[in-house]
């Protein structure tokens, strides 16, 4: 009896490091599925996460530059309340996500967003072993 249970303890843990074995490492275009939704859903902090390091500066540095220019009194807005603003309530539902071009490191995706007239052109970096959206717009070092 103990020889059947043990058997059966061994097949069900077989089966579930073969279940996590097979599933395919998240790429760049489920990352920006995630990313997206989570603009659309006024999702700061998961938005943030999502940023790759570069566009998190250029955030922190657009943060400063509208503080030194808000009237006295006025709290400034933070990067990380910069990063959506308002686009919550009017960001379009994205219709599909292609890689265009992969490599180690780096992706090109193709957003179609519902009611736009074409797709648009998003890229995506790996930084820490994670996929990670990078804002448009110049890329200037920030201090590096």
């Amino acid at each position: 009896m103990t020889a059947r249970l043990a058997k059966r303890a061994l097949g069900a843990t077989l089966l579930v490091l073969l279940s996590i074995a097979c599933r395919r490492p998240e790429g760049p275009a489920d990352r920006y599925r995630v990313f997206a939704a989570a603009a659309r859903a006024g999702d700061t902090d998961t938005v943030w996460s999502m940023l790759s390091e570069r566009s998190r500066a250029r955030l922190e540095e657009r943060a400063k530059e509208v503080g030194a220019r808000a009237a006295p009194g006025v709290l400034p807005a933070t990067a990380r309340e910069l990063v959506l603003g308002d686009l919550a309530p009017t960001a379009g539902r994205v219709a599909s996500v292609t890689v265009r071009r992969e490599s180690r490191d780096a992706a090109v995706l193709a957003v179609e967003v519902e009611g736009a007239a074409g797709p648009e052109e998003v890229e995506m970096v790996r930084e820490d072993g994670r996929w990670r959206v990078v804002l448009p717009g110049p890329q200037r070092p920030s201090g590096r």
